[in-house]
């Protein structure tokens, strides 16, 4: 019998190991009021917290009616990574949480390679996710879709009923839910009723997390116990 509940913990980065969603977002709207559009900084996180940046423009400039300019992209995340390096840090207690996990884990996010890398390096998590990381763009569709999840279960070789997601938005935890996994949803910039709604556990912070995913572990080994007597 299994002694622990899950055999892989698959992680988000922006939101969930790290604090970047707040950066780019912050980015994201004082860019679209340079170009003359004073977009409400908190309702646009709510709103557009997990979702893609080009998806993320395509949407904000059919509600402005507004065209971008080519450079709008580039120009965003030349800015976004000159922030990054000055301010991002990791989400509190993630590193005592990826330390109190007996299983393997692994990092999935819709983010290109190169964001995550730098995203870990800056804020001293790479050592964490060596040979660990799967890229949304790296797979046939990006989440909500949910083959990087099933890409990462499958490079581990792990069942999806065997792995957990730690996610933080609505796509994400979609994702993980079509992929069959168990999800967790950290209610940092997402309200807890949404993430339920798209059929994740809500938590308020990792200790919180730590916290039950350690009591799982608890009940997984006494039943191992009561079984093998």
């Amino acid at each position: 019998m299994k002694t622990t509940p899950f055999d892989l913990v698959i992680f988000d980065c922006d939101g969930v190991l790290v604090d970047s969603e707040p950066l780019a977002n912050r980015v994201f709207v004082e860019m679209l009021r340079e170009y003359g559009h004073p977009v409400n900084l908190e309702e646009h996180q709510r709103e557009f917290s997990g979702v893609a940046i080009y998806h993320r423009l395509e949407v904000t400039s059919q509600k402005l009616n507004w065209t971008p300019p080519a450079d709008f992209l580039p120009a965003f995340n030349e800015r976004l990574i000159a922030l990054t390096e000055r301010e991002l840090s990791p989400v509190a207690g993630v590193r005592e949480l990826i330390e109190s996990l007996s299983v393997p884990i692994c990092l999935a996010s819709n983010g290109s390679r190169e964001e995550i890398m730098l995203r870990l390096k800056i804020s001293n998590l790479t050592k964490y996710f060596v040979n660990a990381v799967f890229s949304g763009l790296e797979v046939p569709h990006p989440k909500p879709a949910p083959d990087v999840y099933l890409a990462a279960a499958k490079a581990f070789n792990v069942p999806p009923a065997r792995c957990i997601v730690i996610e933080d938005s609505v796509p994400g935890v979609t994702a993980g839910v079509r992929a069959g996994m168990k999800v967790y949803g950290h209610a940092a910039f997402t309200p807890k009723e949404s993430l339920r709604k798209a059929g994740a556990v809500p938590f308020e912070n990792m200790s919180e997390l730590q916290s039950v995913l350690s009591e799982q572990n608890k009940v997984a080994v006494w039943q191992s116990i009561v079984g093998a007597g």
